[in-house]
């Protein structure tokens, strides 16, 4: 069985798992190309204008993949904390996938972290078995792309605690904006570019954004939302960059409330922010420009 998984949404937060799962040839598994203006556009056609940028950008590699695969990865995603949820279009995401495209065979687990550790390991099951594979060897893999995560994971968090090559910037978004090359115009390129070497919310260890968090006079119940603010606050107080990006989707209610909060912290502080919000009207002449004017202004403040 071929299973489509896009490179879209939550495969930029699972990337490592994704590619281990891959390799290892359990099933397999066909991730969609880089996204292009094809694919962007497939996924116009296929969403209501009110729909934010990534699902979108998600259905276009959906529509691209059906002529390859004969079943399609797309989790119901409720919550991966405790007390904590997602962005809603996660939860409909396979509904919406079967109300665009029709009856493609869909690999749907259910993922709730309120539910027990037998009810989830249950539903793991349950969803996997159409792949034919005995109980032990699928559990073998989830177990090694779960240790492929945590490497990554790892490495990343170290880098924060060398010394920056020059200036440092955090890179601050969901995965999906943040690594999504066509979606940003290659913002993380065009920063390293530049001699600024930047850093994303993954750089950050779940201590830290927790200690950035504290700063809130009310925890956030979004998991991703919170990370964000919490690296974003972090970055405030150990002074660990020299300027903050955020990268947020125009339409997106928890992006415009985190931006919002933000943005408030931080004009009271001395680190530069800057907001750059991604629609399917984006320019990246006007993007790269203001990427550029930033660095310049932080290189001058050195100056004076």
């Amino acid at each position: 069985m071929r299973i489509g998984v896009p490179r879209a949404l939550l495969y930029y937060n699972f990337r490592p798992s994704l590619e281990y799962l891959a390799q290892e040839k359990t099933a397999e598994i066909i991730i969609s190309s880089a996204t292009n203006n094809k694919k962007l556009e497939q996924g116009l056609a296929l969403c209501d204008d009110e729909v934010c940028l990534p699902v979108k950008v998600f259905m276009g590699h959906v529509q691209s993949l059906l002529a390859d695969v004969d079943a399609l990865f797309v989790p119901r995603v409720i919550s991966l904390e405790k007390k904590r949820y997602i962005c809603p279009k996660f939860l409909g995401l396979p509904d919406m996938v079967r109300a665009g495209v029709g009856k493609i065979p869909l690999i749907a687990p259910a993922i709730n972290a309120a539910w027990s550790r037998h009810r989830q390991l249950r539903e793991v099951e349950r969803s996997l078995k159409p792949l034919g594979k005995k109980r032990t060897k699928l559990w073998e893999a989830l177990q090694g792309a779960a240790a492929a995560e945590k490497q990554q994971r790892r490495q990343l968090a170290a880098s924060l605690d060398r010394p920056p090559r020059g200036k440092r910037v955090a890179v601050l978004g969901h995965a999906y904006n943040v690594f999504d090359e066509y979606l940003n115009f290659g913002i993380l390129k065009k920063l390293s570019q530049l001699g600024v070497e930047p850093v994303t919310v993954d750089t950050f260890t779940p201590g830290q954004i927790d200690q950035g968090a504290v700063g809130l006079s009310k925890d956030l119940f979004w998991s991703y939302g919170r990370e964000v603010v919490g690296a974003a606050f972090y970055c405030l107080h150990s002074r660990a960059v020299d300027g903050v990006i955020l990268v947020a989707s125009f339409g997106c209610g928890p992006d415009s409330l985190i931006t919002e909060i933000i943005s408030r912290r931080f004009a009271e502080s001395s680190i530069p922010l800057m907001s750059i919000i991604l629609d399917e009207h984006s320019s990246g002449v006007g993007l790269a420009t203001r990427v550029e004017a930033f660095v310049d202004m932080l290189n001058w403040r050195d100056r004076t």
